[in-house]
């Protein structure tokens, strides 16, 4: 069913057939908030049953119009249609009196006959979903579009050069917590880390005493070669 034949329905709302239930039955099925198929079906069904509701299809057009008035009030009289009045002699309007004829030279060009355009053979259904997934498409190269401006501010990428170097202090920091200072210089501090397992720390302190206090070269030589052990 196309746009031209979902009109058509609409338009003869008071003698829908049964083809065309079936129809709005599919459009019901892919748009169940689409107000107006509800709307046909409990009309049709209003009709054809003595006066009768049927509830599942009244309920669905209750639900999907806003105003239950002017639903109870379509539901249950016929749909005025203005039918053409006919024109009478009385009526009729006179013959203008047509002027002179004009020379071939002044007289005005025709005007070009208006092509009227032919209705679309593309089902109704199919139509919408194409134009559901156009606006998807382009939403996502809307978003992509956005992503990559993001990228390209300046706050951005300042803060990219900020969390470099936040990296590097705390690279820096870490190096300096594994190094030695001369105030750590200290026997008992040499054995704290020896007790941990950090012999090569350990060894590094005691030959560092040893260039302290060479008299004692022999007692801290020892404690290294235990280390190795």
């Amino acid at each position: 069913m196309n746009a031209v034949q979902f009109l058509d329905i609409i338009q003869k709302a008071d003698s829908i057939t049964k083809s065309e239930l079936v129809q709005l039955k599919k459009v019901q099925e892919n748009f169940p908030y689409f107000q107006i198929p509800h709307v046909l079906e409990a009309k049709s069904y209003y009709q054809t049953n003595d006066g009768a509701h049927d509830p599942e299809a009244l309920g669905m057009a209750a639900i999907t119009s806003p105003d239950r008035i002017w639903l109870k009030s379509l539901l249950e009289n016929p749909v005025k249609t203005q039918a053409p009045k006919p024109i009478t002699e009385a009526a009729a309007p006179k013959p203008k009196p047509q002027p002179a004829a004009q020379p071939k030279e002044d007289a005005e060009p025709k005007a070009k006959p208006v092509r009227r355009r032919k209705p679309p053979k593309d089902d109704l259904i199919e139509t919408i979903k194409r134009r559901e997934k156009k606006t998807i498409l382009d939403d996502k190269k809307r978003e992509q579009i956005n992503l990559i401006k993001e990228f390209s501010k300046k706050s951005i990428k300042k803060a990219t050069i900020k969390e470099i170097e936040a990296n590097q202090n705390t690279e820096n920091l870490a190096a300096k917590s594994t190094q030695i200072h001369d105030h750590l210089l200290s026997e008992s501090y040499a054995k704290i880390l020896a007790h941990q397992g950090k012999n090569a720390m350990a060894k590094e302190i005691y030959e560092k005493l040893i260039l302290k206090f060479p008299d004692k070269r022999a007692y801290f030589a020892d404690l290294i070669e235990k280390l190795k052990d």
